[in-house]
């Protein structure tokens, strides 16, 4: 391996325990053993895995989905992930709703230490119910001295996650009980100004294909901003399934 690749790293966790942290968000928490707790000492909280969801076909890797590791907790070895929470209609919410402890969950990530956001000194961040596991991990590991605009979706007052920072950071909830009959993220992100101090900006953007792709193409125009000031994924696409869409969260 030359030292341009990243190493992957696979492995068969067990749940630990889960519990509803809000009305619509479980978060299973995986035991890591010796082993795991060896290969993970490089992989950063927040960043992506991909979940082999099983599916009963014993030669089959199961139903591959990507999904943000909540926290690694080396020294109380727990793994977890958040998953959201809206019934059977998608695999990984189903398995979570159904998950017990003791069943298991392979999952594959990568080694890296690079911090999930460049260095800025304003971060705007915006994002739905889907990207609060990764912006909620961005938020804790941002530095003392910058600020962060933080523009979040979830379905309701009950499923605002507060998240602990160094940083100086405000968050606007918009709640949508709704998500898949469209959404006023785009509308709300932009409106907002960046403060005039601001000299080194980064936008963070997560949600669904529609609303990422019309907040791609404004932040593009923005003059202030370059390619590397802008990172904008789609984690889902209303009326299709992540094997519909490509896309897997």
């Amino acid at each position: 391996m030359n030292s341009t690749e990243t190493k992957k790293i696979r492995s068969v966790f067990h749940v630990k325990h889960k519990e509803y942290i809000t009305p619509h968000f479980i978060r299973v928490i995986f035991d890591i053993n010796d082993s795991q707790a060896e290969m993970l000492t490089h992989v950063k909280s927040g960043s992506n895995n991909k979940i082999f969801i099983p599916n009963g076909e014993p030669d089959s890797l199961g139903i591959v989905r990507t999904y943000t590791n909540r926290k690694i907790d080396l020294e109380n070895r727990e793994l977890s992930i958040d998953f959201v929470a809206h019934g059977d209609n998608g695999p990984a919410s189903a398995w979570a709703l159904k998950v017990q402890e003791g069943d298991f969950l392979g999952i594959g990530m990568k080694e890296s230490t690079r911090p999930l956001v460049p260095d800025a000194d304003f971060y705007l961040l915006v994002g739905d119910a889907t990207a609060l596991p990764v912006i909620s991990t961005i938020v804790e590991q941002l530095p003392a001295g910058v600020e962060a605009k933080v523009i979040m979706e979830t379905f309701g007052k009950e499923d605002e996650i507060l998240s602990c920072s160094a940083a100086n950071v405000d968050i606007e909830w918009i709640h949508n009980p709704t998500p898949e009959k469209g959404s006023r993220i785009t509308e709300i992100a932009k409106r907002f100004e960046f403060p005039e101090k601001a000299q080194k900006k980064y936008v963070y953007v997560a949600a669904e294909y529609t609303t990422v792709k019309e907040l791609r193409e404004y932040f593009k125009a923005d003059e202030s901003l370059d390619a590397r000031s802008l990172h904008a994924v789609s984690y889902w696409k209303a009326g299709e399934s992540g094997d519909q869409a490509g896309l897997y969260k």
